[in-house]
């Protein structure tokens, strides 16, 4: 049997720790002389130590050490279990090493002069929902007006319920930037199902994930806005995964102010 003090001096554990695992019942004394007080451990209790210290180096708090130490009692068991521990880890680094990127990348943005903060980018999902959809093609993009007046022609005698919010999105399905014939599709969301029209389509659009830059002010903004996401989505370890499209949370509907405009865009992404 081992006095308290040479126990400690063996597993390396402090004399304090080991009352601490005491009172909590992680590592019981094999004796306790009932006279003294004095608390004793046996040599075959040194391995159970060094296996509290080993899963403490790995992370682990005192309380799932003892559920350990209780219920994965053979090394077959223990192996699955610190299996499946060693996979959630990577996990967390990863997304640690994602976190990482983004706070580089981002401290980088901000050095750079520019009217766009890099800082108001964010990765996003974006609901399923079913929309009202009319698709054409425009010559200039200042042009756009014409589908979003085109639109709610077109849905009139069908007494459709928009939900709330309604997100007017405007999507580009041209391959890169062009200067004609720009192919656009303007969307709204609607509550319900109606019949599409030889113009109007009605349809069920997928959930979505996208990097998003919301801004403040004209749509003069819009191509640093889209240089600024397109950077940063190369820089952050993304791919483009679907065409690009804006959302108008304030558009010259409601507000005749550039100023005042309210912009979000939207690159849909996916890993590398």
């Amino acid at each position: 049997m081992l006095k308290i003090g040479d126990f400690s001096a063996l597993s390396k554990i402090s004399i304090f720790m080991l009352r601490h695992y005491n009172e909590i019942g992680l590592l019981i004394p094999a004796h306790i002389d009932t006279a003294t007080g004095y608390r004793y451990y046996s040599e075959e209790q040194l391995p159970i130590a060094n296996r509290i210290q080993a899963l403490k180096s790995m992370g682990f708090g005192l309380s799932i050490i003892k559920d350990i130490l209780s219920e994965y009692n053979n090394e077959d068991s223990l192996k699955r279990y610190l299996t499946l521990q060693a996979a959630q880890k990577q996990e967390e680094i990863e997304t640690m090493q994602k976190q990482l990127l983004l706070l580089q990348t981002t401290i980088k943005g901000i050095d750079k002069s520019s009217s766009i903060s890099r800082f108001n980018i964010a990765i996003k999902e974006l609901p399923k929902r079913n929309v009202i959809s009319y698709r054409s093609t425009i010559a200039a993009y200042n042009q756009e007006g014409i589908l979003w007046k085109k639109l709610p022609e077109e849905i009139e005698e069908q007494n459709i319920q928009f939900a709330n919010p309604s997100y007017n999105i405007a999507i580009f399905h041209n391959e890169g930037f062009v200067e004609h014939e720009i192919d656009v599709e303007v969307q709204r969301v609607v509550v319900g199902k109606y019949k599409s029209t030889d113009i109007v389509k009605f349809k069920s659009v997928p959930a979505i994930t996208a990097a998003t830059l919301t801004y403040k002010g004209g749509y003069i903004q819009l191509s640093e806005a889209n240089e600024a996401i397109a950077n940063w989505i190369s820089e952050n370890g993304y791919e483009f995964d679907g065409p690009v499209f804006n959302i108008y949370h304030v558009s010259p509907e409601t507000e005749p102010d550039p100023d005042n405009l309210i912009t979000e865009v939207c690159f849909p992404i996916k890993n590398k």
